[in-house]
């Protein structure tokens, strides 16, 4: 049997719908996917804007390592900055633009140990000595400490002077100097020679009016005879020393002998005192006496 009419524009209606929707999935589909596209359009350009800023970046490390080593060397040569501060701004800065830094860090550490480290320590061996001992070093010193420097027993310069400070050479000029200090207090600046070198002596001036004297026949009767003590004394410290001590043995033995003088007169007096009224006593005693006899003699009755 034909279709009827009424079949037949129901079927061209239902395709015409059937085609219609599916033209509409397609242009959603097509809009979808335009989205999708112009998204990782964006991506894709934002990724690349960032690859190049870092790839700018980068570049632009990489062409200032070398001004930045050649600073990093000036500042180490001037000493204004230390090998380890050195070596550390070139790895950092190598992490920071993806460099290796380590041929740099290489020469770096050729330039300090070959060429600035071997004159600093010079530098310092002949500073030490000099601010040590008022003299330069000399060539076997020099030799000997730049040796210790390389085997490591000096990590420093200070570790040289604080060796230096513990040798017999510094505690000697260190034990004089105080010596000399004290004794320039006590007895004066020390006369120098025709070179004008210090020789250790030294002049102390005395005034003999300071001494104890015996009265006049005192000195006689002690039998002694006292020192002509001179008015300047010049020698070393320890002469000096032993003149300064006279004196004093002196002074002491004279005021000594004149209180021993004056106990023996005060001792003499006292007896004489003591004898003289053991005599008044008696003549006291006797005189009583004879007063008794002679009242006994007399009868009252």
């Amino acid at each position: 049997m034909g279709q009827s009419a009424a079949e037949i524009i129901l079927g061209l209606a239902q395709l015409d719908a059937s085609r219609g929707a599916t033209n509409v999935a397609n242009r959603r589909l097509d809009i979808e996917q335009d989205e999708k596209r112009k998204i990782q359009e964006r991506s894709d350009a934002q990724i690349k804007k960032a690859e190049d800023k870092e790839i700018a970046r980068l570049a632009s490390g990489a062409a200032g390592f070398g001004n930045l080593r050649s600073g990093i060397e000036a500042e180490l040569k001037q000493g204004l900055i230390t090998y380890d501060d050195a070596r550390s701004q070139l790895r950092d800065y190598g992490a920071r633009f993806e460099l290796d830094p380590e041929e740099a860090v290489s020469n770096l550490s050729r330039l300090y140990t070959k060429e600035l480290l071997p004159g600093r320590r010079a530098a310092g061996v002949a500073a030490a000595y000099k601010e040590l001992f008022q003299r330069p070093a000399t060539a076997e010193e020099t030799k000997s400490s730049m040796e210790l420097f390389d085997t490591g027993y000096y990590s420093s310069v200070q570790d040289l002077k604080d060796s230096l400070t513990k040798g017999s050479e510094y505690q000697d000029k260190f034990n004089k100097s105080y010596l000399d200090n004290y004794y320039d207090t006590i007895y004066g600046k020390q006369q120098k020679d025709a070179e004008g070198k210090n020789t250790g002596i030294r002049s102390i001036t005395f005034d003999k009016s300071l001494l104890p004297t015996y009265a006049e026949g005192t000195l006689a009767k002690a039998g002694i005879t006292v020192p002509d003590f001179k008015d300047t004394f010049t020698g070393t410290p320890e002469e000096l020393e032993q003149q300064t001590q006279n004196i004093r043995d002196t002074r002491k033995y004279l005021y000594s002998a004149g209180l021993t003088n004056l106990q023996g007169d005060i001792d003499k007096e006292t007896q004489k005192l003591k004898n003289e009224g053991a005599k008044d006593v008696a003549k006291i005693g006797s005189t009583g006496d004879m007063y008794k006899a002679l009242i006994g003699s007399f009868s009252f009755n």
